[in-house]
């Protein structure tokens, strides 16, 4: 968490299974921070990690913008493929 961030809520696990807890604690010994701040990185990096329907919300985005369908793709990769079959072969 950059220092410009606002803390904005605190967060409560309940029924956190001890070998969970454990795991979490050996790793944050690990990485020589204090569980909390380990803790902090797995949701940061969870919360900023797209999920797949993201991924290809943006591809689809990104795909109509240029007009391309995805047989257009399709096509291309087999031109090219078809293009450098001889050398293979």
């Amino acid at each position: 968490m950059g220092a410009a961030e606002e803390i904005t809520s605190n967060l409560t696990v309940r029924a956190l299974p001890a070998r969970v807890r454990t795991t979490l604690a050996a790793r944050a010994k690990a990485r020589r921070q204090s569980l909390n701040a380990y803790v902090l990185d797995v949701l940061s990096r969870e919360a900023t990690t797209p999920t797949m329907e993201e991924v290809l919300a943006d591809i689809d985005g990104a795909r109509a913008s240029v007009g391309l369908t995805t047989d257009d793709a399709v096509a291309a990769v087999r031109t090219v493929r078809d293009a450098e079959e001889p050398r293979w072969g």
